[in-house]
């Protein structure tokens, strides 16, 4: 009987001292995380001449696979404490191979106005070589060409 236990205890630490199996090996590794954030908005300021504050909330996860490749995800929304000014939101994932290319989807740029309706928004893909130079962007993006004061200003 007592042989028997000892053979049942060594094989239990075998099964547990192993090296992980293939499969497990093989697995993504993810990280995930989500900050929020206060700041004076320099950025309405310069645009529209109005100090406000505003605030940031941003959730995001990579995922970093075996080859070498990654993806990233994050979402972000931003806003301002002054309610005359829109709520922006942009999401986005990157897909980045593993020979250093990247392609990007997603609404860079989504404002709500103050009645809640959208009044600008970006959408679609971005390609980048293996040096980081755009090779092809497709979709609508309005903001490329505006002029975001009209977007972004009260009236």
């Amino acid at each position: 009987m007592h042989l028997l236990a000892t053979s049942a205890t060594l094989a239990a630490a075998a099964f547990f001292l192993a090296p992980a199996a293939p499969a497990f090996a093989d697995r993504p590794d993810i990280e995930r995380a989500s900050y929020v954030d206060r700041y004076q908005d320099e950025f309405i300021l310069d645009l529209c001449g109005i100090q406000t504050w505003t605030t940031v909330t941003e959730r995001w996860s990579i995922t970093m696979f075996p080859d070498g490749s990654q993806t990233f995800h994050v979402v972000r929304t931003f806003v301002p404490d002054d309610s005359r000014i829109p709520v922006e939101k942009g999401a986005g994932t990157s897909f980045f191979a593993p020979d250093g290319s990247k392609t990007t989807l997603g609404t860079p740029i989504h404002l709500f106005g103050p009645d809640g309706g959208t009044t600008l928004i970006d959408a679609g893909r971005v390609l980048f070589d293996t040096d980081g130079n755009v090779t092809a962007v497709d979709g609508p993006h309005p903001a490329l060409d505006a002029n975001l004061a009209q977007y972004y200003c009260p009236n």
